[in-house]
């Protein structure tokens, strides 16, 4: 689902930084391939139907939980499975087979998470079809509620807004974009940077999401965030 590695690194310049397109704008390829790039990273290997972590760079690691959920349209869970496992730098571990229930929506998520203890290591999510590469039965979900706030601060020559989030509706909010834009023209405001963007979230689930961008490009207006999505309509947070 995921596409292949790019270098990422802290936001020193935002003329130069290898985070930043040439447009200023971090799309969905941009945090997918950051997804991809994860050192220790879960992910679902289309061809042998089977759950693999892969160790880029994260050292040998021990005493891993992988888990895989099978989630209907409505966020249910139809099936799920863990186990423990260890990790090799420089290698890949099949360590689940998947495994169908009937009753399956038309389309529906395997939802992965990789865990050291309590710390969350990595997560994953995908779409999969009973047809073969036919998702349209996304198309019938309904908008999705989302409970929001931010808070911005400004240091320095730099703003950063904190933004929650959390699905209320009974359904999951997919591909959940946060834009910034000034306060009172609406106007985008490039370049900024996401700790993500473009997420998921399922009935009940909320997720913290920080951007960073410099007052330079504020021309004098007060930052803040619009959220979208797949199926959630513009909302001011």
């Amino acid at each position: 689902m995921k596409g292949s590695s790019i270098v990422t690194a802290p936001v020193t310049d935002k003329e130069t930084s290898p985070q930043m397109p040439v447009f200023f704008e971090p799309t969905a390829a941009y945090f997918g391939c950051k997804k991809a790039s994860e050192p220790l990273h879960i992910q679902w290997n289309r061809l042998t139907d089977k759950i693999e972590v892969v160790n880029y760079s994260g050292g040998n690691a021990t005493g891993l939980s992988a888990q895989v959920e099978v989630l209907n349209m409505d966020g249910s869970r139809k099936w799920q499975k863990s186990v423990s496992l260890d990790s090799a730098e420089d290698s890949v571990s099949p360590c689940i087979t998947m495994e169908y229930p009937t009753g399956l929506t038309a389309v529906h998520f395997l939802r992965l998470t990789l865990a050291h203890g309590s710390d969350i290591v990595s997560t994953n999510l995908y779409l999969r079809g009973l047809e073969e590469g036919n998702y349209r039965a996304i198309r019938q979900l309904l908008n999705a509620k989302l409970q929001n706030s931010t808070s911005a601060k400004r240091e320095g020559d730099r703003w950063y807004l904190t933004t929650e989030l959390k699905n209320t509706s009974a359904w999951p909010a997919l591909m959940v974009r946060l834009k910034v834009v000034r306060d009172h023209s609406g106007d985008r405001i490039l370049p900024a940077i996401y700790s993500d963007n473009y997420i998921t979230l399922m009935p009940g689930e909320q997720q913290t999401l920080r951007t960073e961008l410099y007052d330079a490009d504020t021309r004098g207006e007060k930052p803040r965030i619009v959220v979208g999505g797949f199926n959630v309509d513009a909302i001011k947070a």
